[in-house]
Formats: structure tokens, C-alpha cells, sequence
């Protein structure tokens, strides 16, 4: 059976220079799946789905490996320019990505260590987005491709082990210390890496060894990326001069401005408090959590306002007093810098 979409969708094929944005997108995609051109199609424990040809070329694989467990592989081409800009709920998931082919842009406001980032070919990252606008930029005429592996936190709790010797914000996430949402870009993908990813693409079983080879690889991988993020820290901390004991006073430094949003220290008293000199406070936060001190209170003060305005027995007023706003009015504007959003608009 041949489907024909709506000659409107044909005619935007013409105008390949302006740019696909959130709602042309989410249209494309209901026009197509409309016209039974982008069905599941499902093989055992995998699926696999093309995107619209009004879009461009490509496909995204799921692998269900286990519970808590899968790999994404994603395939793109697009037609123009796409420019996303949407509500992003990932759950208590830690993605891994490896980035094959193609660059792209994204921004998740308010995120520890890199909101605002390229990802190129070659690169590997961790990042764990609770909950998080994403504004992502996807050039034309250029191929995408990239392997997520998606583990759930329970998941990677569930090997029983203590976690002390791991990078943070690693340990704390998976100790249930800290839910904040961060993206950490490594370094480039090693040898070790790429052939790993390669064994992953090709993989020459099927059936339940499949399913068996796969998780081997991708356990590979993410020792493989754990180990690279802890040599990142432990070359940046050494850059630094700073000591173990230096490391422990940043992360005391970072639970004082968490537990003290109405009424944050100052620079200079935050630093007497956890016995580092300002300098020291300053570059060790930058290096150490990839932002400022105050960039980290703003994002602490923004997520906890997020959290009060979901209790509507709280007025405006009263949120932006609880986070250490003296003007409401100065608390929108942040807010809607941070959000893309008012408050009140976020409420409703």
C-alpha cells in the first residue's frame, strides 16, 4: 500500500534554506505518522523507526538490553536547518553518548558544569538531565550519528560495590546525594572506545548471544568512560595545586550555598567558612563543577523555585523570598532568563 502525504508538507520540500523549528517539527512528525510512513518495526529486543522523508534520511535504534539498560543509535540527514527547543524529562537515567559523526549545538540552562555546548565528531560525554529545557541546533546537509547508552542509576547500583573511588559527580549521583542535572564532555574517544563502538555496529550474533555481547560491550564502555572522567579530574585538580583536602573544602563550599539560598556568604565569608582563600574558591569551583560560584547558587535558586511553584499554596512573592530574592521583580527576570519562561507562566 503507497501513502501520499498532503501536498502542503511537499511544497515546504522548495524552500530548503529556512530553518525546522519545534512546531514545524512536532507537525512534520504527526503528518507522517498519519500516513503510516513511520512505524515501529521490531525484531526481538530491538526497534527501529525511520524519521519522515519531509525531514530527511536517517533512523534511531533502540536496544533493549535489560531493564535499566539500553542503546540508542541515531542516524540523521536533514533536509534544512532544525532548531529544537523543548521540556526535556530523562528520569533517573545516566546517559553515555559517543558522537560518530556530524556536529550539533545544544543548551540545557541552569545544568552543572556545560549548559551552553558543541558536540563534534570524536567526542564522548556523561550527562544526567533529570529534568531540563533543551534548546538543540542540527545543521542541514551533514550526517549525524551517535551511540547513546541509556543505564538507569538503579542499575548501576545494583553491582553492589561502594562507589568511593569514583569521579564525581558520579559517586554522589549514584549514591543518592545529588539529583542535579549535569552534561561533562571527556575527551576524545580512544582506541579502546572506537573499537568497542565498531564491535557494537556490527555485531555478528543474534538471538540471546546477541543480547549477551552487546551488554559485555557496553559495560566496556562505560568503565572505559568512568576511568577517562576521572583522569580529566585528577589532571585538573593537579593543575591546580589543589589536595585532597581542597577538593572536600569546594565540596563543603558547594553544600553551604545549596543549604543557604534565602541567605547566601559572601565570597570572602563562603571562603573563610570552608578555610580556602577566595582565589582558591573561585578557580577550584570552575574547574571543579564547571561553573562560578554565584552561576552555581543562580542554578540552585532557579531549580528550587522551580520545585515551590509546583506547591500553589505559595504565591510568587513568597517563592522569590525563598530563594533569596528581596524583588519579585528581579526573581521573574531571572527566572524567565533561566526557564525561557515567567513563573507564572510556568505554573499554568
Amino acid at each position: 500500500m503507497i501513502f501520499r502525504c498532503p501536498a502542503k508538507i511537499e511544497a515546504v520540500l522548495l524552500d530548503t534554506a529556512r530553518t525546522i523549528v519545534q512546531t514545524e517539527y512536532d507537525a512534520l512528525w504527526q503528518e507522517a505518522e498519519e500516513c503510516g510512513e513511520v512505524p515501529w518495526q521490531e525484531n526481538d529486543f530491538e526497534r527501529q523507526q525511520t524519521i519522515p522523508k519531509q525531514l530527511g534520511q536517517g533512523e534511531l535504534r533502540i536496544i533493549d538490553l535489560y531493564p535499566g539498560l539500553s542503546i540508542q543509535i541515531a542516524t540523521y540527514h536533514f533536509w534544512r536547518p532544525v532548531r529544537l527547543d523543548y521540556h526535556c524529562i530523562g528520569g533517573e537515567v545516566l546517559l553515555s553518548n559517543f558522537y560518530l559523526a556530524g556536529d550539533r549545538h545544544i543548551i540545557n540552562p541552569g545544568i552543572q558544569f556545560e549548559e551552553d555546548r558543541a558536540e563534534t565528531t570524536g567526542e564522548t560525554c556523561l550527562c544526567y538531565i533529570k529534568e531540563a529545557r533543551s534548546i538543540e541546533y542540527f545543521p542541514a546537509e551533514q550526517t549525524l550519528k551517535s551511540v547513546g547508552i541509556h543505564v538507569d542509576l538503579e542499575r548501576l547500583r545494583s553491582f553492589g560495590m561502594t562507589w568511593d573511588n569514583a569521579p564525581f559527580p558520579l559517586r554522589t549521583l549514584i549514591e543518592g546525594k545529588s539529583a542535579q542535572s549535569f552534561h561533562q564532555t571527556l575527551n576524545q574517544s580512544t582506541p579502546a572506545m572506537q573499537q568497542a563502538l565498531q564491535q557494537i555496529l556490527n555485531c555478528p550474533y543474534q538471538g540471546v548471544f546477541k543480547r549477551m555481547y552487546l551488554e559485555s560491550k557496553v559495560l566496556e564502555l562505560l568503565v572505559l568512560q568512568f576511568e577517562q572522567l576521572q583522569g580529566k579530574q585528577k589532571t585538573s585538580s593537579a593543575n591546580l595545586n589543589f589536595r585532597s583536602a581542597d577538593i572536600e573544602r569546594l565540596h563543603l563550599a558547594k553544600a553551604i550555598l545549596q543549604q543557604e539560598l534565602e541567605h547566601p556568604p559572601t565570597l570572602i565569608d563562603l571562603a573563610r567558612l570552608v578555610g580556602l582563600n577566595d582565589f582558591k574558591l573561585k578557580q577550584g569551583f570552575r574547574h571543579l563543577f564547571g561553573t562560578t560560584v554565584f552561576g552555581y547558587l543562580q542554578s540552585c535558586r532557579m531549580e528550587r523555585a522551580r520545585q515551590l511553584l509546583s506547591d500553589r499554596s505559595f504565591s510568587i512573592a513568597e517563592v522569590a523570598q525563598r530563594v533569596g530574592y528581596a524583588s519579585p521583580s528581579q526573581f521573574c527576570h531571572a527566572f524567565k532568563r533561566h526557564f525561557g519562561m515567567t513563573p507564572s507562566n510556568y505554573r499554568r
